[in-house]
């Protein structure tokens, strides 16, 4: 296949981000093809390597948060770009925001930074999928997202912004997640921000 055939498949198929393996069958390549294919076109700048195995077909159809999901897993978007995107912080974020399970990283891919704050298992969740440029992304629910924020504020580990817009938040939905984390001084050192905001 030509690399235009192969380009108009992967976008048919939705595959802006894809592994070796799927490359291979929706190619209908071998192992040896499709591998060589991929380092050849990585070379040429026409597909970045996200990881070993992982790549993406470049271009302004890729959507950076559909990348973070599947570049750190378990992982869903939350914190500052959650918050952007429901209009709580003014400021536009170019930084990616994501919580994960595994360790806090930072990662530079597709000319993107990308930053993954832990959290415990017992309160990951609060997150939906959401459709962006037609790509399946997990995105926090805003109360979700600004009880996250709340909690490594209280850490110290972040600064609030005190620009922040509260206007179509839940109180009583916002309070239930941050009870998730088990930390009674949190929850109470967030109702002080709580009756600041709302």
């Amino acid at each position: 296949m030509k690399l235009i055939e192969i380009q108009k498949r992967l976008q048919e198929l939705g595959l802006f981000l894809f592994t070796t393996a799927e490359f291979k069958r929706a190619c209908n390549l071998s192992w040896t093809g499709a591998r060589k294919f991929l380092l050849n076109y990585t070379d040429r700048e026409i597909f970045w390597q996200l990881k070993r195995g992982v790549y993406a077909l470049r271009g302004p159809s890729l959507h950076p948060w559909m990348v973070a999901n599947k570049l750190y897993a378990p992982s869903y978007i939350s914190l500052d770009s959650a918050l952007s995107h429901y209009g709580v912080i003014p400021e536009t974020v170019y930084t990616v925001t994501s919580v994960t399970t595994r360790i806090t990283r930072e990662i530079e891919a597709c000319e993107t930074h990308f930053v993954y704050r832990t959290v415990q298992s017992k309160v990951y969740g609060g997150y939906r999928p959401l459709i962006l440029d037609g790509q399946t992304v997990l995105v926090a629910e805003l109360e979700k997202a600004l009880a996250d924020t709340l909690y490594f504020v209280h850490l110290g580990k972040k600064d609030l912004n005190d620009r922040m817009v509260w206007r179509n938040v839940n109180p009583g939905r916002l309070k239930q997640y941050l009870k998730q984390f088990g930390r009674k001084n949190l929850v109470n050192w967030s109702q002080d921000v709580i009756s600041k905001y709302l």
